[in-house]
């Protein structure tokens, strides 16, 4: 492999030298002008596009090109987005696109893998969204107000949040300020199957509470084309979700209070260095989250543990990045950046128990990750291409603060990414492209740590100091034809030391099961996607897709062997309508087959939903409802050496959601600068 990526890095280098002196670097125009294809993906004009209509970005992004939306999860070919900005902002919540309105997309640029200049944690790529500025806007923004009925428990899930930007010669000003009041509801079935013997609970999940978050960033340009800016996010969360599991004899509960706090604040300083379009950027960036979180646990109606946990985490990050033009042609970029770790946790328990393992350690943690990167791109006769390199460390430092043990573990990694895309075709309608890049993921460590979470009666989880961070190497194809009327993806993926949270019965007491992160061997693992997007009439757009992942798996997992190839299946159907009258709408449907994965089997479940609205005012009014009308959840089956677990929740799917848009603009035309922090907090957790 470092053979063949050599000599294709070697023959990239000449093709570029060739270029230079025949060639001039275009954009490869190849949908119906407007979508531009190049080596890491594609940009897509959207103004006045009828899917851009009436719907929040949300929803706008699932009609583009091999992106999907799977389990709230946005997807490019396959793999989850590692980032989605706005206006250069970084969204830390998807949900932040539900305040969005379509109509207000410019433009999306869509890279297939993240670039060598971001952590080489991040295999999937990047969504970059940039809003229409209005015709006469000296400040522009919106506000919106939203209401959810759910069958499960009524209202819920109210909020209004409002977009501000500003200019004021040459000082900007941006603001994004979110309230809201979440209350849900949800019910479940689990059994047990073991040694011909069988249990039964049902449980009930309930949560209400309050969040909040607020952005405000100050960029000031100064003559020389400098420009010094800052940012400041806080976003706060107060949740009391409660549990209560009854059933053969039992009726336990697990009532908690859960107060986070985020905060984020960041400087940047960008300068050009020459005519060319050289420049330097500069950012310094601080990120601290803090939790606090008691529980109360009860079983048959006598109280047994009240604990109260305290976590803190700072990450320092500092990074240099520069462009250089060498010609017209030919673009290099190079930069490097350190993250600083810093965690602790601190538990406190008022009360001890058999029933309810909960932990008396308190640890910490401390982490150190150095990346240089390096890249290129060009153009060679139609060939687009774009190569780099990425050297990356972690270390981390995990300490034991009861017992005084520490465990320290260092991972490295060369990274190299290499993007090739080549049109074809009388009219260029058609385009072909290659990637290859290999990802080194983040120090995971919420998943090391001595915390032990329940989700319910009979299930917790807990870390494993041990775990080594995931590396993989991933090849993508990919082939577009007919103006992406037709697109057409593989994918191929070895991964190292890949984590999996195994399932184990808990020594101590019988019915009582936890799942534990652990290090598996390399696995490899093939995806096959289609796509077929059309407009059948002037009020009728669609876009149905189809893709199947194929594991083989060879692996011996709590002493039982998994030697089968496993099938996993996704098919979407996309349809949206636009009527006269400032009418519209969309009716989406997705479907996930039944697939097994080692020691867990995810059951099938489907799901049909759409929004109806109208817009009023020459579209700066809208009012909409979304609905969700039929579909099926989740069940998921465990297995032990001894025992499987069954979980089905059981929730109606059905609800309906009012949301009222308001967008202003007033004053002359004007760019806005935004400056957006450059970290995030990534948990590393069993999703059941």
């Amino acid at each position: 492999m470092k053979k063949l990526l050599l000599i294709l890095a070697t023959a990239l280098i000449w093709l570029s030298a060739y270029a230079q002196k025949e060639h001039q670097l275009q954009e490869v125009t190849v949908v119906d002008s407007r979508t531009t294809n190049n080596a890491e993906g594609y940009t897509t004009n959207l103004r006045g596009m009828d899917i851009a209509k009436g719907k929040p970005a949300v929803d706008v992004l699932g009609f583009l090109p091999n992106i999907s939306c799977e389990q709230g999860t946005f997807k490019i070919n396959g793999l989850a987005v590692s980032e989605i900005y706005v206006d250069g902002i970084k969204l830390s919540d998807i949900s932040e696109l539900d305040n969005i309105p379509g109509e207000r997309i410019d433009k999306v640029q869509v890279k297939y893998l993240a670039g060598s200049n971001q952590n080489a944690a991040l295999s999937g790529g990047t969504i970059m969204i940039t809003l229409r500025r209005p015709p006469e806007g000296g400040f522009y923004g919106s506000i919106n107000v939203n209401a959810d009925w759910h069958r499960a428990c009524d209202f819920g899930n109210e909020g209004i949040g409002g977009m501000f930007n500003y200019r004021y010669k040459n000082l900007s000003v941006y603001d994004n300020l979110y309230l809201g009041a979440n209350k849900y509801k949800e019910t479940a079935e689990q059994t047990f199957f073991s040694d011909g013997e069988h249990s039964s609970y049902s449980e009930t999940s309930k949560w209400h509470g309050f969040d909040e978050h607020n952005r405000l960033s100050l960029s000031q340009q100064f003559k020389s084309g400098a420009i010094l800016g800052g940012s400041y996010h806080i976003a706060s969360s107060n949740l009391k979700p409660k549990s209560i599991t009854s059933g053969d004899g039992i009726y336990s509960l697990i009532d908690k209070k859960n107060n986070v706090l985020a905060q984020e604040g960041t400087l940047k300083f960008s300068l050009p260095l020459n005519r060319r379009g050289s420049s330097m950027e500069l950012t310094a960036d601080y990120f601290n989250r803090h939790s606090n979180e008691t529980a109360r646990y009860a079983d048959n109606g006598t109280e047994l543990a009240d604990i109260k946990e305290k976590y803190n985490l700072d990450l320092w990050k500092f990074n240099a990045d520069f462009t250089y033009p060498y010609s017209r042609k030919f673009v290099w970029q190079f930069g490097a950046s350190a993250q600083l770790l810093n965690s602790k946790y601190t538990p406190f328990c008022f009360s001890a128990n058999d029933r309810f393992e909960t932990s008396d350690t308190p640890t910490k943690s401390n982490g150190f990750t150095p990346i240089v990167y390096a890249s290129a791109k060009g153009q060679a006769w139609k060939l687009r291409y774009s190569f780099g390199l990425n050297w990356q460390l972690n270390r981390i430092e995990y300490s034991d603060l009861k017992e005084n043990i520490k465990n320290r573990n260092t991972q490295w990694s060369l990274n190299p990414t290499v993007q090739v895309m080549m049109p074809f075709g009388s009219r260029m309608q058609h385009a072909v492209m290659l990637n290859y890049k290999r990802t080194l993921s983040d120090i995971p460590h919420t998943a090391i740590s001595s915390v032990i979470s329940w989700s319910d009666a009979n299930n917790y989880s807990v870390g494993n100091p041990e775990l080594k961070a995931q590396s993989a190497d991933m090849l993508m194809a990919g082939l577009s034809l007919f103006r992406n009327k037709l697109n057409i993806t593989a994918l191929y993926m070895h991964s190292h030391n890949r984590i999996w949270w195994q399932t184990f019965q808990d020594a101590e007491n019988a019915g009582v099961y936890y799942t534990k992160p652990v290090n598996i061997s390399g696995q490899g693992a093939w995806g096959f996607g289609a796509e077929w997007m059309e407009s059948l009439t002037k009020w009728w757009r669609f876009k149905l897709s189809g893709r199947v992942e194929i594991t083989p798996e060879n692996l011996i997992l709590g002493g039982v062997h998994y030697g089968k190839t496993r099938f996993k299946e996704y098919f979407y159907f996309n349809n949206n309508f636009t009527f006269s009258h400032g009418w519209g709408g969309m009716v989406n449907a997705n479907f996930e087959p039944t697939y097994r994965s080692y020691d867990r089997t995810y059951h099938a479940v489907y799901n049909i939903g759409g929004r109806v609205y109208k817009n009023f005012l020459g579209d700066n009014l809208q009012v909409a409802l979304d609905f969700t009308a039929i579909g099926n959840r989740r069940k998921l089956d465990r297995r032990t050496d001894k025992t499987t677990i069954s979980y089905k929740y059981t929730t109606p799917v059905q609800y309906v959601g009012f949301s009222l848009v308001w967008n202003f603009s007033g004053g002359k035309q004007v760019n806005v600068n935004v400056v957006d922090g450059t970290q995030e907090y990534r948990e590393t957790k069993d999703n059941r």
